[in-house]
């Protein structure tokens, strides 16, 4: 009998674990799989504004589903759009009590608050008060400080010390919202609701209020408080003010009033802009810059007004001259590595290698992350070449190639590594598509499962901060060149860059219009017209210029309606495939009249083919590098570096 119980609760045991595993597969394995069916479900009711329905779907996901906080979230929207606040909170507070290490909890806390200020539930306080302990540098909690406020000037105590009190932290977490967010959504009610307040402004708060103001355009506003400061103090938020105000006579007055006396107090980039905004009430710049530069001012400013100057000037040896003034006058300042760029590649093209090669040494050692940084260690290289250290040549272009890989200059440098592949040794691209940017997510995936549902817009409140992601959100609602330009600028903010099979990389250079260019590519190189088109419009095919260039590739009405007659096409200019069409046909008659060089045609496609035509023949130059770093247009110069840049981007990505 023993023997047989003993049998029976081995049994037991060996079943009830069986069952135990089972049940665990089906709720940690097969709870994600029925959790983004049932997400997915109710994803597609929410969108179609059937709260009631898809609150009841969204409770279907699984507890053991990774969706289950954005499931509760999305609940939670249900409930506060039928109307039934209480419902929401409990849902919101369920996520925030999970303490799940994830962007949905910050706002999550933040909505439930707002909810319990909406209902008068005195825990909206606490909860204000712990998104800025916990999130402090959240939009979350700036925006608590000014519901803080709102609670605080409401609930004021009737004692006269503690109304004093309170009164002052209202005005605190007031001027805390809008020195962090002055141009946020709750910046003015910030402003009106300080003035609500029985308590006296100093200087500084008038000055806070007056810079919101400008900020967010009421210029007569901002002039009244400014007028409260301190002029010392203020003055290039006085000269700010009056330009946007269209009294030219008064920036001159704060402008010249603020350079003698008062810049050192002064914030450099607000005395920079003041100094911009002063040249336009000049006939011309010229006379502006030369008229600062005999005022020979010394403090704050000083620096730029030599920087403007120097730029001027045309002739080699008197540009030289004029960097090397300022650079040892200056050598640290904010213009010093452009200084001492312009005296390195002078002395380059002066072919005195030893001098430029000082020169680049120093520039490496002390900027070794400013723009100028990978054409000094580009032109290193040439140098070394040229002084026949081919081993110190070699490395130097490597190091160009690896430490700034998405600069024109890596792609100089690969080329004088590889010469035997050409200039251009990029000729076909393989299609990819553009993905979400991340791989892995600090969510525990979760923004990826999210966009992979395609719950775009609950992606874009959980990752505000986060550029390329931002990106990705324009992309997938079609707004290209926003996606595009957010994308570059979140890549120019990463000092390392990552790999070029990085998903990001693709968001800058999407493909927009290949097969388009395939089809009318004739004899030009299709990479180039992709990387022209994307410089010229940031695949926005409604694009227009000051001049009255028009569509993707940027034509002017007279070429385009030229090239249409000539080649029997017709076709509105905007129309995608008529402008590339147009466009393509445009560059390859440039690159036949300037000796089928892409160099020359791309500098034609900005500067115009007569000038490019001038430039061959009276710039004296030995190679492709000397040519383009001669082109006295700026904005051709660097269209060019650009546009080789982006050949050179979109050949290694794809």
């Amino acid at each position: 009998m023993r023997r047989r119980r003993r049998k029976f609760d081995v049994y037991f045991v060996i079943a009830l674990a069986i069952f135990t595993a089972g049940y665990f597969i089906y709720n940690n394995v097969s709870s994600e799989d029925r959790g983004i069916s049932a997400y997915s479900d109710a994803l597609k009711i929410y969108k179609d504004a059937d709260y009631e329905k898809a609150y009841l779907e969204f409770g279907k996901v699984p507890s053991g589903s990774n969706l289950k906080p954005s499931a509760l979230f999305r609940q939670a929207r249900c409930a506060t759009n039928m109307d039934r606040k209480e419902l929401a909170i409990k849902k919101y507070n369920k996520i925030v009590r999970m303490r799940a290490k994830s962007s949905i909890v910050p706002i999550s806390e933040y909505n439930m608050a707002n909810l319990m200020l909406e209902t008068q539930d005195k825990r909206a306080k606490k909860h204000f008060k712990n998104i800025i302990k916990k999130y402090p540098t959240s939009d979350y909690a700036i925006a608590s400080e000014y519901y803080l406020g709102l609670i605080t000037a409401r609930d004021l105590p009737e004692q006269p010390k503690q109304h004093e009190k309170a009164m002052q932290n209202a005005l605190n977490n007031f001027k805390t919202y809008i020195e962090k967010a002055p141009d946020g959504r709750f910046a003015i009610r910030s402003v009106d609701e300080i003035l609500k307040l029985d308590v006296s402004l100093k200087n500084y708060d008038n000055l806070l209020i007056a810079k919101t103001y400008y900020i967010n355009g009421d210029f007569a506003k901002a002039a009244e408080f400014l007028n409260k400061t301190t002029l010392a103090e203020s003055w290039t938020d006085f000269a700010k003010n009056e330009y946007k105000l269209g009294h030219k006579d008064k920036v001159k007055y704060y402008t010249e009033y603020g350079l003698k006396d008062h810049a050192a107090a002064a914030k450099n980039e607000d005395v920079y802009e003041v100094i911009d905004y002063y040249l336009t009430t000049f006939p011309t710049r010229r006379e502006g810059i030369s008229y600062l530069v005999s005022k020979n001012y010394t403090s704050t400013g000083a620096d730029y007004i030599s920087y403007l100057n120097c730029n001027e000037v045309v002739e080699n040896n008197l540009k030289e001259a004029c960097f090397n003034k300022m650079y040892k006058q200056y050598p640290n300042g904010q213009f010093s590595a452009d200084a001492l760029y312009n005296i390195f590649i002078t002395k380059y093209i002066q072919k005195k290698y030893p001098d430029a090669q000082r020169l680049g040494r120093l520039h490496l050692e002390k900027f070794p992350n400013v723009k100028s940084a990978p054409a000094v260690m580009y032109y290193m290289g040439k140098i070394s070449y040229k002084l026949k250290h081919y081993e110190k040549a070699n490395w130097y272009y490597k190091q160009t190639v690896n430490t700034y890989p998405d600069t024109y200059y890596a792609y100089r440098a690969n080329y004088n590594l590889y010469k035997d592949d050409g200039s251009f040794p990029f000729l076909n691209m393989t299609p990819k598509p553009v993905v979400f940017p991340y791989k892995k997510s600090l969510d525990n995936n979760l923004v990826i499962r999210l966009a992979l549902l395609k719950d775009y817009d609950l992606v874009e409140e959980l990752c505000k901060k986060d550029k390329f992601i931002q990106s990705w959100i324009a992309y997938q609602n079609k707004n290209y060149p926003v996606s595009a330009i957010l994308a570059r600028n979140a890549m120019d903010e990463l000092q390392k860059k990552p790999p070029f099979d990085d998903l990001r990389w693709r968001l800058i250079y999407p493909l927009h219009y290949f097969e388009l260019i395939e089809k009318y590519k004739g004899n030009n190189n299709p990479i180039i017209l992709e990387a022209i088109l994307k410089e010229e419009s940031h695949f926005n095919p409604y694009a227009g210029s000051y001049v009255g260039a028009g569509g993707l590739m940027q034509l002017m009405p007279a070429t385009y309606a030229e090239i249409n007659q000539n080649k029997g096409y017709s076709g509105d200019i905007y129309n995608p495939e008529s402008n590339i069409r147009a466009g393509s046909a445009y560059y390859e008659g440039l690159k036949k009249v300037l000796g089928n060089k892409d160099l020359y045609a791309i500098s034609a496609y900005n500067g115009g083919i007569g000038s490019v035509s001038g430039w061959m023949s009276k710039l004296i130059y030995n190679d492709a590098d000397e040519f383009v770093e001669q082109i006295p247009y700026p904005e051709t110069k660097n269209y060019v570096k650009k546009v080789l840049r982006s050949y050179w981007m979109y050949g290694n990505i794809y």
